[in-house]
Order: structure tokens, then C-alpha cells, then sequence
């Protein structure tokens, strides 16, 4: 599990201190040095991307939801991708609907960071700058070509593809929950979709955060 690690500061007060969150608990704490999520709510305006996995938040999280399509009717151009193997409500209204295989969420992160890095959309700087073991995640993540993913997920390589570059372009906020967290994998799911923050340095930026 080569992954990367963050320099410990401290984000915000906000925490997710129940034992339904302690896969992100834990892997906030081990990525970033804090359990804070760097984001806030004003961010779903400011967002150009957002990508919404492991949860279907038009049933679980109505009110959040109600802000994510204002900010969608204010903001045309913003773009929804929503990785979940259900067609959920949330699902039925994304740009990109990535129905996954259940439990190939790593799979379909490392091959986002692969495309990421094999057509140079990864930030170089921020990445020297702010993170720590990024040698060792690019080496991992080697064999995770989108087409070798998109037989694993049971998706569209153009689609895994599509995700990526979208999510790189940015600003780019991820929403998840549940279905990433309550997994004997969750803290793996969750770490590495963080480093696809860190990686093209969508986190600690308006409209940014994981």
C-alpha cells in the first residue's frame, strides 16, 4: 500500500468522529495528518467538477443535494460524475454515471491516477512540494492502465478516461460516504481517492477538496 502522505496541519474543527466514518477517520489521519476534511460547503458552488461515490446523496442527503443542484442550475457548465454500481437518483442526473463493479473502487482510482500520469496532468510542483512517497504510488499504480480497470470495474476505458481528465482539469470536489466507508477495504478506497487531490492538487483551492 504505497500511498501517499501529507505534511500534518490542521484543516478546519470539522471531524468525522463516529464509527460509521472510521475508514475516512483514518485515512484523513493518514494522508493528510488530520481528521478535517478541507472543504466546505461553499465549495459545491465553486466547483467545476464533482464527483459523488459511494453515495446516492439525492436520498441520503436531500438538503446537501438541493445545494448541489442550485449550484448546477447557477453554474452550466459544471459537471457531475457519479461512481456507484446502482443507477440511483443521484446517479440518473450525473454527466458520467461510472456503474462499477461493488468493490473495485481502488482499481478504478489507480487507473484515474494512471491516466493522470501518462498524459502529464499530474501537478509536479505541488506534488514535490507537498507530498511524500509519490514514487512509490506512481510505481503501484503502473499496471492500472484504464483498460485493464475497465474489465476489472466493468466499465467503458472511454469513460475512465473521461473521469480523469475531468476530475485533473478541476476545481474538482469529492463527495462520498458509505459506500466507500463501510468496506473492509474503506480506508483503502478512501486513501486513494485522496491522492488523486493531492496528485493534480485539487485540495486546499476554492471549489477544491476531497
Amino acid at each position: 500500500r504505497d500511498l501517499l502522505s501529507f505534511p500534518t496541519r490542521r484543516f478546519s474543527d470539522l471531524a468525522n468522529s463516529r464509527l460509521c466514518m472510521s475508514s475516512a477517520v483514518a485515512a484523513y489521519k493518514a494522508s493528510l495528518g488530520a481528521d478535517a476534511p478541507p472543504a466546505c460547503y461553499d465549495d459545491l458552488a465553486l466547483a467545476r467538477t464533482v464527483f459523488v461515490t459511494g453515495s446516492n446523496m439525492a436520498w441520503a442527503h436531500p438538503v446537501l443535494f438541493r445545494r448541489l443542484e442550485d449550484a448546477r442550475r447557477a453554474n452550466p457548465d459544471q459537471r457531475l460524475i457519479v461512481a456507484d454500481p446502482r443507477r440511483t437518483e443521484t446517479a440518473e442526473v450525473a454527466d458520467l454515471h461510472l456503474a462499477l463493479q461493488p468493490g473495485t473502487d481502488v482499481v478504478l482510482h489507480h487507473a484515474m491516477l494512471h491516466l493522470m500520469l501518462w498524459e502529464g496532468l499530474v501537478d509536479g510542483a505541488y506534488v514535490a512540494a507537498h507530498t511524500r512517497g509519490f514514487e512509490a504510488l506512481r510505481d503501484r499504480v503502473r499496471e492500472f492502465t484504464p483498460a485493464h480497470a475497465a474489465r476489472i470495474c466493468g466499465l467503458k476505458e472511454a469513460d475512465i478516461v473521461q473521469a480523469a481528465r475531468w476530475f485533473a482539469a478541476g476545481p474538482t470536489l469529492s463527495l462520498y460516504c458509505q459506500g466507500l466507508n463501510q468496506s473492509s477495504s474503506g480506508t483503502d478506497k478512501n486513501r486513494t481517492l485522496i491522492n488523486l487531490h493531492l496528485a493534480c492538487a485539487q485540495i486546499g483551492r476554492p471549489g477544491a477538496g476531497p
